[in-house]
């Protein structure tokens, strides 16, 4: 008999939290995904070919895997205020950078530091999520996460491609880094004063080790195959309409936002049904994975439609493909806080995170090299195929919630 647990609304504080959430994946997602829009037009201008722009990928998801690891370790260290706010700092920096490539070498500079700075934002984010929502609330507040990430991926195309066209396309990175001037000194003020429950301070200080069971290994596992998701619509979807379905530079900026509203639509409906589930008093882990297997067979769906050559149907099944890459996010990013420890939820999420970009720079290469042989039939088998591969892991190894008492200790925690 299932008992329901947490309320679903979220507070004055929590909203606000959430608010900055949304905006710093927006900006973490603008200031990625502005490369993979100008990509063909700085190709051309700079004499680079498919495979040297697969590399500059590559160097962004090395460092990228590198770092989410890293900066799960720094933010269970330093705690998600100062962490946050330095990261994003960092990034927002290494973005308008970009706005000074002048060939291969410098664009992979640039990609890296920007990789050894973006994973923070999810790190960050779950760690806040982990310390400051009750487990009903966590999928709502991942879905601003995905709808971050989603608003992110919808403007780009439009935003940058004006930007291109009428200013150049280095000024399209210049733009999308200035907002985090302004991030953060609102999430530092936001987050001024935390205040915590009164309980007994631990006899003696959290650990901090990565856990050595089943669960951690499920959870590596599922982002190294199912963050490939993500990295195909950031990386390659303007690429794609362009070089496979004969999009034109110009279609791209005025169509190229619909299928990014899938992710927003998939982000919150996903957040909303397994946050509802959990208040309902289903387990938080169960609903999570329910949601994430829906999101996979989602995926194989849009993939399957990409046979279609009408344009209204090109966008619709990519529609379908975000939509389920929406759901999965914030499902995912939801079952790492509730599924560990709080004191070392960032370095199970930043480890799981370097995998996930591990397993992003294969798919990447394959991508690159099917693409430049046009054999894009090839890319969307390997796109149907990973999210169904990825669940598996969760719903064999991944049943058991962190105990009460590891919970409890979390009140050590740096903020």
């Amino acid at each position: 008999m299932h008992t329901p647990t947490d309320r679903l609304s979220l507070n004055r504080e929590q909203t606000t939290l959430a608010a900055l959430l949304f905006v710093a994946m927006v900006m973490n997602y603008l200031d990625r995904q502005a490369l993979s829009v100008v990509a063909p037009m700085m190709r051309r201008e700079l004499g680079l070919s498919v495979m040297q722009y697969a590399n500059a990928v590559n160097a962004f998801l090395a460092a990228y895997s590198i770092m989410y690891t890293g900066s799960g370790i720094i933010l269970d260290r330093i705690g998600y205020r100062t962490g946050l706010a330095v990261f994003v700092a960092l990034w927002s920096l290494f973005s308008g950078l970009h706005g000074l490539i002048v060939g291969f070498g410098s664009l992979v500079l640039f990609r890296s530091l920007l990789g050894l700075t973006e994973p923070a934002g999810f790190t960050g984010a779950v760690k806040t999520i982990a310390l400051r929502f009750a487990p009903a609330q966590r999928a709502l507040a991942t879905a601003c996460l995905g709808m971050g990430t989603g608003l992110g991926n919808l403007l780009a195309p439009p935003v940058v491609v004006y930007l291109s066209l009428r200013y150049g396309w280095r000024t399209a990175f210049l733009v999308a880094s200035s907002v985090g001037v302004l991030w953060v000194p609102a999430w530092l003020w936001a987050t001024r004063a935390r205040h915590v429950q009164a309980v007994p301070a631990p006899s003696q200080p959290p650990k901090r080790r990565l856990p050595r069971n089943l669960g951690v290994l499920a959870y590596v596992l599922t982002r190294f195959f199912g963050d490939s998701s993500g990295y195909f619509v950031m990386f390659w979807m303007p690429e794609y309409l362009m070089s496979g379905k004969h999009f034109s530079f110009r279609m791209v900026g005025t169509l190229g936002w619909i299928p990014p509203c899938g992710s927003d639509i998939g982000a919150l409906l996903g957040g909303y049904l397994s946050s509802r589930l959990v208040a309902r008093g289903y387990s938080p882990l169960w609903s999570r994975k329910l949601l994430m297997s829906v999101a996979a067979l989602l995926l194989v769906t849009g993939s399957i439609l990409q046979v279609a050559t009408a344009t209204w149907m090109v966008l619709f099944s990519l529609t379908i493909c975000t939509l389920g890459v929406g759901m999965w996010a914030c499902n995912m990013h939801a079952l790492a806080a509730d599924a560990f420890p709080r004191p070392v939820v960032a370095t199970v999420h930043g480890t799981a995170g370097s995998a996930g970009a591990v397993g992003g720079v294969l798919f990447n290469s394959l991508v690159g090299y099917f693409t430049t042989r046009h054999r894009y039939g090839a890319v969307l088998v390997m796109l149907a195929a990973i999210l169904p591969v990825a669940v598996v892991p969760l719903w064999l190894w991944l049943n058991q919630l962190p105990q009460p008492e590891e919970i409890q200790k979390a009140d050590a925690e740096p903020t």
